[in-house]
Parts: structure tokens; sequence; C-alpha cells
């Protein structure tokens, strides 16, 4: 085959991988790492102490409840285990456990998209690949071009990660 048609061929896989619900469903998530839960349920506490700053775990959990219908037993196993991950801080003020956060919104949304993509591919990178060929597809044009200009960079070389 010339190089054209090995190119071709490669991007066939697009076409004949089916997507898999399962994709959206990543529970694969080792004791540190984040997971799909972390979208359902971490993430919208960790929202919540961005906003309004240090709370009781009581007071967070009347806020979440605005949202989510979960139970105050569930609110503190997240905030322990967002703790466990050092992604918030809990502090003794007056025998009282205060939480607040310890990561900034932007690095938390940034690891929690890496983990996730990163688990997309060790589940399969043709579902990973042709999953996001799908989601191309329903994208603005301005988001295509830059996705398009940051790949780009990084084939010449610019943008490095630590």
């Amino acid at each position: 085959m010339n190089g054209v048609t090995e190119s071709v061929a490669g991007l066939d896989i697009l076409r004949i991988v089916e997507y898999n619900e399962a994709m959206r469903l990543l529970f694969l998530s080792n004791k540190k790492g984040l997971s799909f839960l972390s979208g359902e349920l971490e993430l919208p506490v960790m929202e919540i102490l961005w906003k309004k700053g240090p709370m009781k775990g009581r007071d967070l959990h009347a806020e979440i409840r605005l949202e989510k219908d979960i139970a105050y037993t569930t609110t503190l196993t997240v905030l322990d285990r967002l703790s466990k991950k050092g992604f918030i801080k809990k502090a003794r003020n007056s025998g009282l456990i205060i939480f607040s956060p310890e990561i900034s919104q932007e690095a938390y949304k940034n690891a929690l998209t890496e983990d996730l993509i990163q688990k997309a591919f060790e589940v399969s990178p043709d579902l990973a690949v042709s999953a996001f060929a799908d989601l191309l597809l329903r994208m603005d044009q301005e988001d295509v071009d830059k996705l398009e200009r940051l790949i780009q960079e990084r084939k010449n070389g610019g943008i490095k990660q630590d």
C-alpha cells in the first residue's frame, strides 16, 4: 500500500468502530484518581466550595441539596474522598470541621478531563478516537479551529507539558 492508501485505511477505523455508550460510564478509578463519579458528586461539591469559600459539612450539604437529592452521609463521604485526594482541606475550628478547596477550579477540571481521557484510551484507543471524532462533528467551527491550531503547535514542538 502506498502512504495515501495506508493513511485512509488507518482512518477507516473511525467508520467501523461503533461508539460505545459504556465510554460515558468510566468507573475505572484508582484510589487517588478521578472518575466519572467526580462529575456527578465531587464536582458540584468543589464548585460550591470555590463559590462560597470554607464551609461546615452541614452547610455544604444544604447547598448541594438544592441541586442533588443526596443524603448527608453521602455528602460527608464525598468530602472525605476529596480530602484524601488532596483537593480539599479539613480544618477543625471550635470543634467543627471546616472544608475549603486546596486546588484551583482550573487545575481540578484539567485533572478531571485528563484522567477521563486517559481512562477512555485505556478501555479502547479505537473507541476513544471514534468518540472524539463524533464530538468534533458537534463542535462549533471556532472550537475546531482552536483544536487544529493546538494540534499543529504540539506537532511543531510548542506548548510543552510538564
